[in-house]
């Protein structure tokens, strides 16, 4: 008897994760990243003004992801968070990179990047549009086999969200000139990828500067349509506690035009969306092809009288709409359960986690070097009983815990000796986060503080930790400068009173 038990067990296959995975050839995978998206303006996140058909079919057919966060409400860190699957204070990028060659600091120096992972695997890789996780974009970058972005240096940081005109790009390093609708051509180059001859599964990171400012320009097709409803949509907030860093980031007299441009931005991107779907169901590519769509960060468009991110008021703000981005995702049914709504708490670098564990087959469920952990389990449908309880996210010396109930910013100071300051945010009362509160019951204020200090002792490097950021090289020493004006203005308003 015991050697039938044996025999038999020898001779049923254990099913894994992995076995499930691999089952076929690994997939492709596009991740379309949006810039400056927040989660509020979509759709399928519940705003029913704005016209995004594309990508609410993607989300009723796929994966939507209601508490998906970012880990640095700014471009470069959250990308370079992307990129390496790391926090700002491990991979030392903490703030917006300007592109000139005096501000280069060997930025991501030593760091391995997703797409050197997937070359490794076996993939064919492209970057298409917006890379700023560095201060070149120009230069192509470790492990894509296509590069195309943009050529700041030679047309001036701005000319790259000319959302339609024309834009000087970087093609694998030669010069390249386009005018038209950037997203078009973009898709267009995406495609172009998609149908090259090679046998090797692709990766695409697709990167829309929509629906960054400028809030103008957007084909007037898309405008119109919102102009008549702007004031419905959002009108301007009223202010909160943190005050605006600069007189740009106050609501503009022309709010209504540039909020309706905003939108046309989201409704662009998602004219893309369809495009590309089409594309792969043209070429009988569904069947084997994961598409994801993310953005880097929210934005601030009126919500508390402001326009910005992070860095639209001083301090820093970590409000839920510039940390809260769309995360949907959508492929077959041998990767995912159809039709579902996810309510875990979940970040950017968990994409990063995720696409790696698709690639190699179901061996990367947690990351060895960042806080990620791969969503597949999730994306199949699965109760995770032990899934994380909070999400961070850091500015600086700024760093954030939430559990979705209470938000806790806490604030490091120059001296290393100084205790930090704290500030309590009860999201469920009416104010929301417009004034910061008193701490909850000393039990949960002692476990999300603790949380937030074991998070950050993993999760970091004493050269690029933010609690250190006065030591960082430019432009992460702008954090400084910011908290020296704020401190001056804050005196000056107390001589003033």
């Amino acid at each position: 008897m015991r050697i039938l038990v044996v025999l038999f067990l020898f001779l049923v296959p254990r099913q894994t994760q992995a076995d499930t995975v691999s089952a076929g050839k690994p997939p492709n995978i596009i991740v379309i990243m949006a810039d400056d998206h927040g989660q509020w303006a979509l759709g399928a996140y519940g705003l029913k003004y704005i016209q995004t058909p594309n990508l609410d079919w993607l989300a009723q057919n796929g994966v939507l992801f209601k508490n998906a966060m970012s880990v640095a409400p700014v471009c470069s860190p959250a990308r370079a968070s992307f990129y390496t699957g790391k926090m700002p204070s491990q991979h030392g990028v903490h703030d917006f990179l300007s592109e000139e060659a005096e501000f280069n600091a060997n930025w991501l120096k030593g760091e391995t990047l997703l797409s050197e992972h997937l070359q490794k695997s076996g993939y064919r890789t492209a970057l298409l549009g917006k890379w700023h996780a560095t201060t070149d974009s120009a230069v192509k970058q470790r492990g894509f086999d296509r590069w195309l972005s943009y050529d700041a240096r030679r047309a001036g940081w701005q000319n790259q969200y000319a959302h339609q005109g024309t834009v000087y790009f970087s093609d694998d390093g030669k010069p390249l000139t386009q005018t038209g609708v950037q997203g078009r051509f973009l898709t267009e180059e995406a495609i172009k990828f998609m149908d090259r001859d090679d046998p090797r599964p692709f990766y695409i990171s697709l990167n829309f500067v929509e629906p960054h400012f400028p809030f103008a320009g957007l084909p007037e097709r898309l405008v119109d349509k919102y102009r008549p409803i702007a004031q419905k949509v959002y009108r301007a907030g009223d202010a909160s506690d943190l005050p605006a860093r600069m007189v740009g980031n106050l609501v503009p007299e022309d709010h209504e035009e540039k909020l309706a441009q905003y939108l046309a931005a989201v409704s662009l991107i998602d004219d893309q969306v369809g495009r590309l779907m089409d594309a792969l169901q043209g070429r009988d590519a569904l069947k084997d092809t994961i598409v994801v769509y993310v953005a880097d960060h929210g934005l601030l468009v009126g919500q508390y009288g402001l326009y910005g991110k992070t860095n639209a008021t001083a301090p820093a703000n970590f409000y839920e709409d510039t940390i809260r981005i769309p995360l949907i995702f959508y492929g077959p049914e041998r990767f995912m359960r159809a039709r579902q709504t996810r309510f875990e708490m979940v970040s950017l670098i968990d994409v990063h986690t995720t696409i790696r564990d698709f690639a190699t087959g179901g061996q990367q469920a947690v990351s060895s070097y960042g806080p990620g952990h791969s969503l597949m389990p999730l994306l199949k449908g699965k109760r995770q009983t032990d899934w994380r309880q909070y999400n961070y996210a850091e500015r600086g010396n700024l760093r954030m815990v939430t559990n979705g109930n209470w938000k806790l910013v806490r604030a490091y100071q120059r001296d290393q000796n100084a205790p930090p300051v704290d500030t309590w945010y009860d999201l469920a009362s009416p104010m929301a986060e417009r004034h910061a509160t008193v701490p909850p019951r000393p039990a949960l204020a002692t476990k999300l503080a603790g949380a937030l200090e074991k998070f950050f002792k993993r999760y970091e490097t004493p050269e690029h930790s933010g609690r250190r950021i006065w030591d960082q090289p430019y432009p992460n020493a702008r954090v400084k400068r910011e908290m020296e004006a704020e401190k001056a203005a804050r005196k000056d308003r107390d001589k003033a009173q």
